[in-house]
């Protein structure tokens, strides 16, 4: 076995070349870096596995997941805004399952890069009772007791079931989350059609949480040195735990139950493993199964996420 290294597809099926940062010529506003979803799905493009899906590869390999069995735990996304995303909530697995989902969702936002001025919407201001939020909704005037935040390259954002979240325009994020499509759309600023936007709406509601979270936010995470530099701890659920490494050295990698996903969001670095080499860039994203050991070597900054 051997580190997978992925292409990279748009929800349509286009495979394109991520931009991680705003400088960039040609911007995907959204594309997926790591995907087991039907819709996006990984595409595996080196070694004997080279254009296969990360399912089958899986399959083939009788590789199951230590808390979801056959089912992909992660999902990781990178988005490229120009303009506000719509405003949205996550319920838990209990009200998603109930409503049709496999799942609840829970995700962790990491900036890669931003535009000056940009910002995103992290919760709520204060806390509201549950009729003011529902007034709010159904009068379109929640933004009034949004949290809005401006972001700063290396900032993070966990968001759990229940806490309204909107990404803002000129913002390069990776979206980390488990593997679920269970959300409902607030707003989406006049998008929403008004046949799908009610039945939303009513199930935001009943999913929102009508108080100020109390989860910190922005530059924060545990930094540790190393002599290569640095690891940062960004977030963790149950399903997955992510770090952010910069790094300027060597550093060595190898899981006996986890499976590991890295993502370059800058510089480059060659990955050694006992079978060979690739050289890495920014966008790259790269699995390593567990049970096979791998190096990094170079200059970069890598997401870092074992599931």
């Amino acid at each position: 076995m051997y580190p997978l290294l992925l292409n990279t597809y748009t929800a349509s099926g286009e495979c394109v070349r991520p931009a991680t940062d705003r400088k960039a010529v040609l911007k995907t506003p959204e594309c997926f870096l790591l995907s087991g979803r039907d819709m996006g799905e990984s595409v595996v493009k080196n070694g004997e596995f080279a254009g296969l899906g990360l399912n089958e590869v899986f399959t083939r390999l009788k590789i199951k997941f230590q808390k979801t069995g056959d089912s992909f735990p992660v999902t990781v996304k990178l988005l490229n805004t120009e303009n506000r995303l719509p405003v949205k909530v996550y319920p838990d697995d209990e009200y998603a399952v109930l409503h049709g989902e496999r799942a609840g969702k829970v995700s962790l936002l990491y900036i890669a890069d931003c535009d000056g001025g940009a910002e995103v919407v992290y919760g709520l201001s204060r806390n509201v009772s549950p009729e003011e939020l529902q007034n709010r909704v159904q009068n379109a005037t929640l933004a009034a007791v949004c949290n809005f935040v401006n972001v700063q390259k290396g900032d993070v954002f966990f968001i759990p079931p229940g806490v309204v979240f909107s990404v803002g325009g000129g913002i390069v994020a990776l979206e980390i989350s488990t593997n679920s499509d269970a959300e409902y759309i607030i707003s989406d600023y006049g998008k929403t059609s008004a046949s799908s936007r009610p039945p939303q709406i009513n199930r935001a509601l009943e999913v929102m949480k009508n108080r100020k979270i109390n989860i910190r936010y922005g530059n924060v995470g545990d930094i540790t040195l190393y002599p290569f530099g640095t690891i940062r701890e960004l977030g963790f659920c149950e399903l997955f735990r992510s770090e952010l490494i910069t790094m300027d050295g060597n550093i060595g990698f190898y899981e006996d139950e986890n499976i590991i996903s890295v993502i370059l969001t800058s510089g480059e670095v060659d990955m050694s493993y006992p079978s060979g080499t690739m050289h890495l860039k920014a966008g790259d994203s790269v699995i390593i199964p567990y049970g096979v050991r791998a190096r990094l070597s170079g200059k970069a900054e890598v997401v870092y996420t074992k599931f």
